[in-house]
Parts: C-alpha cells; sequence; structure tokens
C-alpha cells in the first residue's frame, strides 16, 4: 500500500525541470529562455496557480479555452557563459503540476541573485483560473481572468484589467490599477497608490500612506485610510464609508449615501444624491449641491453649504457656518438645525417654505447680533439675543444658535 501511495503521489505531482541553455546578447549579458505547457488546465475554474517569492515583469492574460503556456525569459549579468548558467541554477524557477489538488506552483528556490538577474514571465492561461501566492520586486500585470485572486506583493506594481470574481491584492510599497474590475475588490497598501476605473464591484480599501483615486465605481464601499488623500467621483452604490486618519477627501459626482470620519483633514463634496454624514476633527467642510439629508460636524473649521435640498444639521465647535438652503419637492424634510460654540452663522432660506424660526446669539449683546431678511421679534436677555418668526404657517423649524459671532438670515 505505501508503495503504491509513492507512485500516486510521483504520478499526480510533476516536477518539470528543463537543461538550461544561455545565449550571450552583449557583453556581460546573457539569455536564457523555458517554456512550459500544461494541456491538462480546463477552463472551468477548478485549476489554481500558486506563485512563491516570483518576481520580475510578470504578465498573466487569461484566453477562451483549455491549455495553459508558461514562458520564463531570463537576462543574466554574468562575466561567462557558465557563470551565467550557474547564476540561474542558484535562482531557478522551478514549476510543479500537482494533478489531483489541480495545482500548478511556480516557485524560485533563492533570491540570492535578484541583483543580477531581468526576469520576465508571460503566463497565459483559461479565463477561469484562480492565481494565490507571494511576489517581490516586479511590475504585475493581470488581465482577463474569471476567478479568485489572493496575492501579497512587496515593492511592485500591480495593473489589473478585467477580472471578475473575488480579487484580493495586498502590496508592501507598490501602486496597484485597476480597471474594469467586477465582483468583491479587497486592496491594502502601505506607501503606494490606488487607483480604480469604471469597476463594479463591492470594494474594501486599506491605505497606509498614499493616495486612493476612483473614477467610476458601481457597488458599496468602505474605504480607510491613514494618512493620504482620497478623491472620489462618479461613483454610484448603496453606501460608502470613509475613514481617515489625516487627509483631505474630495467626492464629485455619486449616488450614493455618505459617511465620512476624518481626524485632520478637510471634505469637499459636489454633486451628490444621497444622505451625508461628515465628521471631522479638524478641517473644513465644504458641501455643493447635495440632493438628501446633511449631517456635519467640525471641531476646528469652517462649514460651508450651497444648494443643500434635505434637512441639515450643521456643528461647529470653533468655526463659521455658512448654508444656502434649497429646495426638491422629492424630499419631505426641510428642518434646519444650525449650531456653532465660537463663530457666526449665515444661512439663506427659500422664501416660500413655511419656518418657523429660533435664534440665539449668545455673548453678543448688540442690535446687529441678529440680522434677518425674515421679520423676527427679538429680545435681548442676559448674555444673549434672542430673534423668532415665522415664514406662513411655520411648519419647518429653523433653529440656529451662535457663540461671540452674528446670525444672518436671508432669503432666496
Amino acid at each position: 500500500m505505501q508503495l503504491f501511495l509513492s507512485l500516486l503521489l510521483l504520478i499526480s505531482s510533476s516536477l518539470f525541470s528543463q537543461e538550461l541553455f544561455v545565449q550571450e546578447e552583449g557583453k556581460n549579458l546573457y539569455r536564457s529562455a523555458v517554456e512550459y505547457s500544461f494541456d491538462e488546465v480546463l477552463d472551468n475554474g477548478s485549476y489554481t496557480f500558486l506563485f512563491e517569492q516570483i518576481n520580475g515583469m510578470i504578465n498573466i492574460i487569461g484566453h477562451a479555452g483549455s491549455g495553459t503556456h508558461l514562458i520564463i525569459d531570463n537576462r543574466v549579468h554574468a562575466f561567462s557563459n557558465k557563470n551565467a548558467i550557474s547564476i540561474l541554477k542558484n535562482s531557478q524557477i522551478n514549476v510543479y503540476h500537482d494533478k489531483i489538488e489541480k495545482v500548478i506552483r511556480i516557485k524560485k528556490i533563492s533570491e540570492r541573485y535578484d541583483h543580477k538577474i531581468i526576469g520576465k514571465i508571460d503566463l497565459h492561461l483559461p479565463f477561469n483560473t484562480n492565481l494565490r501566492g507571494v511576489i517581490k520586486n516586479s511590475d504585475l500585470t493581470i488581465s482577463k481572468i474569471r476567478g479568485t485572486i489572493a496575492i501579497k506583493t512587496e515593492s511592485t506594481d500591480s495593473d489589473l484589467n478585467n477580472l471578475n470574481g473575488n480579487i484580493n491584492i495586498s502590496t508592501r510599497g507598490g501602486n496597484i490599477s485597476a480597471t474594469k474590475l467586477s465582483g468583491e475588490m479587497e486592496f491594502n497598501v502601505v506607501s503606494g497608490d490606488i487607483n480604480i476605473f469604471d469597476c463594479d464591484a463591492n470594494s474594501m480599501l486599506t491605505m497606509d500612506n498614499g493616495n486612493i483615486f476612483i473614477n467610476g465605481l458601481k457597488g458599496d464601499l468602505l474605504s480607510n485610510t491613514t494618512l493620504g488623500e482620497t478623491l472620489v467621483s462618479n461613483y454610484e452604490g448603496e453606501s460608502s464609508v470613509f475613514n481617515i486618519n489625516v487627509g483631505n477627501l474630495k467626492i464629485n459626482k455619486s449616488k450614493s449615501n455618505i459617511n465620512a470620519t476624518i481626524d485632520i483633514g478637510s471634505v469637499n463634496i459636489n454633486n451628490i444624491q444621497g444622505a451625508t454624514t461628515i465628521f471631522t476633527g479638524k478641517g473644513e467642510i465644504n458641501l455643493n449641491n447635495i440632493i438628501g439629508d446633511v449631517n456635519c460636524n467640525t471641531n476646528f473649521g469652517n462649514v460651508n453649504g450651497i444648494n443643500l435640498f434635505g434637512k441639515i444639521n450643521a456643528n461647529s465647535e470653533l468655526g463659521d457656518i455658512e448654508i444656502n438652503k434649497g429646495y426638491n419637492s422629492f424630499l419631505k424634510n426641510h428642518s434646519v438645525n444650525i449650531a456653532t460654540k465660537r463663530g457666526s452663522i449665515s444661512v439663506r432660506l427659500p422664501s416660500d417654505l413655511p419656518y418657523t424660526i429660533n435664534s440665539q446669539c449668545h455673548n453678543l449683546e448688540t442690535k446687529n447680533a441678529i440680522s434677518s431678511e425674515i421679520p423676527l421679534d427679538e429680545e435681548f436677555l442676559s448674555a444673549k439675543v434672542v430673534g423668532q418668526g415665522k415664514i406662513k404657517e411655520g411648519t419647518i423649524s429653523c433653529n440656529l444658535s451662535s457663540n461671540y459671532g452674528p446670525i444672518s438670515i436671508f432669503t432666496n
């Protein structure tokens, strides 16, 4: 029985090795290329390619139908033909084929001579194939694959095109560029950028020291940044969540509910269809053309809102707040609640909406503490001025509270 199992293992798992030949291409420069073919790899998602400590220029592309073709092309800096062969043997890439597990493993045996080798790997495989493994010091391109992709990289730029499936790429020291991906995306980057273009996938992005650029994305989005800018345009999804320690957030043209929490950084959001909830510890909040409810808070910074069409809650611990309220008949809640603990308030309201104005200006006991184009009954109390009034029936509440700053009320 033991002999039978040993023979079965030998048959099902094969090491493919070829004799090395080198060709001189120039002074102290030699080239060696080997090819592998696997007709057994079917186009049905059953096979997985596993990379172990591979590096170089790596191009992986899918094709219709079965069969795989692998070319490993190396250029070696060496002082002789014999020396080049010795370097390649000590840095050889071995290829294993496990027919039972349906795994093809591509493994580099040593990184000792990586500084002497310029490697290029071309892998053509069926559309429906899975990829896993570790890749270092490379330029990686993956295109036209439908399957699970789980790859960790280091000092590697990854270019992903026309992929469909569960896609998980982690890199330390490198950029990720994703174009026309669909399914589920998870990208983790330390010291690099993430670029996403025209993708249709639920996305989870984690960035530590780098920027995130998105232009064209459909699906739910969760983005976490330690240090870096986040720029989003042409986004559509049920919800988008942004958590940023240090960095600015800019969003333009979005059909989504937005929730952003920023420790230090400013927010600029334009042309949004959806509810918007923003907090920044230190930074300005600038909003423009928001069709949906707005909740925004900043500990230190100004809040500026133009054409905000839904309910508005805006607060600043230290900063001025300026709001221009718009009207959209499809939205039902138009209440306004604005407060600043040290700053001024300026609000412009639609003249045809029936507001009840309740305004309080603290620690500014002057006649100009509250100015309003809507007639108000003012009362001067100890350490504050109170102004109240109505537009029409006054069925919508508008509450304004400032401290050490005036309140100005205008109508459109």
